[in-house]
């Protein structure tokens, strides 16, 4: 007897994973601190993925796993005194320590979601280099 079987199932992919590779590190000193958020009214106070990762070379790649089809983006700034909190200084709040954004978006009024949304519908490599 010959059993024919015509149909298949294909199970769709509902997670994806996020590299990021961030580079121009001005020493090795401390921590990476990483947030990516899918919250345009929240982009620099709310993270869906967060990480953080010690700093060994000039470059440090990472991932994040887990992600669900969307638009995102990506902050991360280089916490060299491993306080977590990005230092600043003046009236109107300049990082002292590196930070970078992803798309790597020009900084003349400041960061913005817009600027640095992407979308996620599978595995993506980001390179973030850091200002």
């Amino acid at each position: 007897m010959l059993t024919v079987f015509g149909g298949y199932s294909q199970s769709k992919k509902n997670s994806f994973t996020l590299k990021i590779k961030v580079a121009s590190f001005e020493n090795i000193k401390g921590v990476l601190r990483v947030c990516v958020t899918d919250q345009k009214d929240n982009f620099l106070k709310s993270c869906a993925f967060s990480k953080t990762v010690v700093v060994e070379d000039e470059t440090v790649s990472l991932k994040i796993e887990n992600i669900e089809k969307g638009s995102y983006a990506v902050s991360v700034y280089h916490d060299e005194n491993n306080n977590d909190i990005l230092e600043t200084t003046g009236l109107f709040g300049i990082p002292l320590e590196s930070y970078g954004f992803s798309n790597n978006p020009s900084m003349t009024f400041g960061p913005s979601f817009k600027k640095s949304v992407f979308k996620m519908a599978s595995d993506k490599d980001i390179s973030i280099k850091l200002k």
